[in-house]
């Protein structure tokens, strides 16, 4: 897909932010244009970037499990899966991309920018992945990594480096405990997502009432999700 001066202009920009310089801005570019866009122009030449974001999501998932297990040798196999979950899922990703100020460059279909598409978490995660896959293609993993860790490594090491491994399920359940409550469950609410890329949206229930609710890649990760927002609600019940 031609890039014009104009978009070029736009897309250095954002180099500048993700602190790498493409060879081929073109691939960029293509990390940006949701299927929205592609869909209306109706041009065989202008591609999705959901290719790109399966190829990111692969690489983060090395990126960052590579990068935990060099610096949080005392953590065990489940510690190190709950904080990759932490890292890598569809909100953590999105938090980054607003960081970046993603949403400004991605390339939209009429309906998704009415919707508001550039701030949608789903949208800016999967941008998010796209252009990391776009880093890896314009040059290698070992500078995809050096890149991301700039971007990353103080979630990251905050994450390792102090301790915080999300097990919310089980900071939830002792809280339920300690305010004599009957035990919560999670119900499976929403499953989305095509068969590789599956989002999952768990709801907390305590006392038959709905609470917190959670999406992730797994129902495991997704149960997280909404046992912390579950329990940072109740804990402003019960203050």
């Amino acid at each position: 897909m031609p890039v014009d001066e104009t978009r070029t202009t736009q897309l250095k920009e954002l180099s500048l932010r993700l602190g790498y310089t493409f060879r081929d801005i073109k691939l960029l570019n293509k990390a940006l244009t949701h299927r929205s866009y592609s869909n209306e122009c109706n041009n065989p030449i202008i591609l999705d970037n959901e290719r790109f974001e399966f190829l990111g999501d692969s690489a983060l998932d090395l990126i960052v499990s590579r990068y935990i297990v060099l610096n949080g040798r005392r953590l065990r196999e489940g510690d190190l899966s709950r904080i990759r979950s932490q890292l890598v899922n569809e909100q953590s990703l999105a938090v980054m991309a607003r960081e970046l100020g993603l949403g400004e460059f991605l390339l939209l279909g009429r309906g998704e920018e009415v919707s508001g598409g550039r701030d949608k978490n789903s949208l800016l995660a999967n941008a998010f992945e796209a252009v990391v896959a776009a880093i890896f293609l314009d040059s290698s993993f070992d500078t995809t990594y050096q890149v991301l860790l700039l971007i990353m490594k103080n979630v990251i090491d905050d994450t390792v480096i102090n301790g915080k491994v999300g097990d919310h399920k089980g900071r939830l359940q002792t809280f339920i405990n300690s305010k004599g409550l009957p035990p919560v469950s999670y119900k499976l609410v929403d499953e989305s997502g095509p068969d590789h890329k599956k989002t999952f949206t768990i709801q907390v229930w305590v006392e038959n009432k709905p609470h917190g609710a959670g999406t992730g890649r797994t129902k495991k990760e997704a149960e997280q999700e909404a046992a912390k927002m579950t329990l940072e609600s109740l804990a402003s019940t019960y203050s």
